[in-house]
């Protein structure tokens, strides 16, 4: 990227800016309405591509509804100052947000230029210059912009997820766009690979591999495409997850066929195990301010989900509903925790839960046999899933009523146990 710059308009600056509260009981999509970007020749499918992404960007967040551009009133040869636009045309068609902008090539790549206005007070409110060979890192770009704009919250289209995928040679963690593009194998070994988790800056991830004989914790360094030795413990050790400050280790280890929850240093040292009770506890996983920990236990006779504090005391029983549970992931908001329950039909879904009410919420329902493992986006806004609904598991985006969907892969060889990236640094 050659160049970025984003400015809030003068006329946002001076005036009260709009917000959506997503969380609010009166909660509704913000009506957005995406002219046509200006350009030439050269670079229209560029633009064409930029207002594509942006929309189906806007339309996956949950939070916009973008309309269709057949409803449009205005003359959408107008300028790109408020002075020049028709406000009241944009209105007549439920804009509450107005996107404009323009897009060149040049000898760096792109030029884009993006324009954010607010349709009842007819004002910008913000733009953004990009330059980039990307049409897709434009859009996303400006995605995040208009989250962050909207909900004063990270947007999280730059983001990466990470998923497992078979293959003739072996086992690898695969790296996907929130849109599903951009695929690329970030890891590859001959050994069964599972569980993995990022490290917190993004730069490596915690896996669980066989590569030893027996399943042991590896820290993948994404950079080199290089692991090392994260912590072994007992008979097996499995599914290592970063504590949210990167400090510390959660994971199951098994000595003498009993496997608990253990927290160990970063680095693998000084590892101490929390639960000791007989059943089989597994599965942790940390609330965003590190101090507590949620995991799964059969010691009430079936799989529930189970939380204590990050010391392992007042541990406590969370769902009484359903009678296997398993995978819980706490959202990086700390209001809900997303799990895979089995129902009486054998199938799989995806649920939520809040840890506090203990209120349960479903995500997935006659959407295929098998909906599992699922994985927040780090602004705990969407989560993704496998899905068998497409036959071959594939990648799901939801939002975390499970409202709106999206499968956003097409892997042939089928793809598991995803992992939501950090936002970017």
């Amino acid at each position: 990227m050659a160049f970025l710059a984003l400015l809030l308009a003068p006329a946002a600056q001076a005036q009260p800016r709009q917000y959506i509260d997503v969380g609010s009981p009166d909660f509704r999509p913000l009506p957005v309405a995406i002219a046509p970007l200006q350009t030439d020749a050269e670079a229209r499918a560029a633009a064409t591509e930029i207002a594509e992404v942006l929309t189906s960007d806007l339309t996956l967040s949950g939070i916009f509804d973008v309309l269709d551009p057949r409803s449009f009133l205005a003359d959408l040869a107008e300028g790109l100052v408020a002075s020049q636009i028709r406000f009241a045309r944009w209105a007549d068609v439920g804009a509450e947000g107005l996107v404009k902008g323009k897009v060149r090539r040049g000898p760096g790549g792109l030029s884009a230029e993006m324009h954010l206005f607010e349709v009842r007070p007819g004002r910008e409110a913000l733009f953004r210059t990009v330059e980039d060979r990307s049409p897709r890192a434009i859009a996303h770009r400006f995605a995040d912009d208009l989250v962050q704009y909207y909900t004063r919250e990270p947007g999280v289209f730059r983001t990466r997820i990470a998923a497992l995928r078979r293959v003739a040679a072996g086992r690898e963690i695969a790296l996907f766009d929130v849109d599903g593009h951009g695929a690329a194998v970030a890891y590859r070994e001959p050994f069964l690979l599972a569980l993995p988790a990022w490290r917190p800056d993004g730069a490596g991830m915690l896996v669980t591999s066989w590569r030893g004989g027996s399943p042991a914790i590896w820290a993948l360094d994404l950079a080199r495409g290089a692991v090392r030795t994260a912590v072994t413990l007992g008979d097996l050790t499995t599914g290592g997850t970063f504590s949210p400050d990167g400090r510390r280790i959660a994971f199951t280890a098994s000595e003498r066929g009993n496997s608990d929850v253990w927290v160990a240093n970063a680095d693998g040292s000084g590892a101490r195990r929390l639960t000791t009770d007989p059943a089989t506890d597994t599965s942790p996983t940390w609330s965003p301010d590190g101090r507590r920990i949620a995991f799964v236990s059969d010691r009430a006779g079936t799989p529930q989900i189970y939380v204590m504090d990050a010391d392992g005391g007042r541990q406590k029983r969370l769902t009484f509903q359903g009678n296997y549970n398993q995978t819980p992931r706490w959202s990086p908001r700390g209001d809900l925790i997303a799990f895979t329950a089995r129902d009486e039909r054998r199938v799989f879904d995806v649920f939520t839960i809040s840890p506090e009410t203990g209120k349960i919420g479903r995500v997935t329902q006659d959407q295929g046999f098998t909906n599992e493992e699922p994985s927040w986006a780090p602004n705990g806004r969407l989560l993704v899933f496998a899905s068998d609904r497409n036959r071959a598991p594939q990648l799901v985006v939801s939002t975390p009523d499970g409202s709106r969907q999206r499968v956003i892969t097409a892997d042939p060889a089928g793809l598991a146990q995803p992992a939501w990236g950090p936002l970017p640094r």
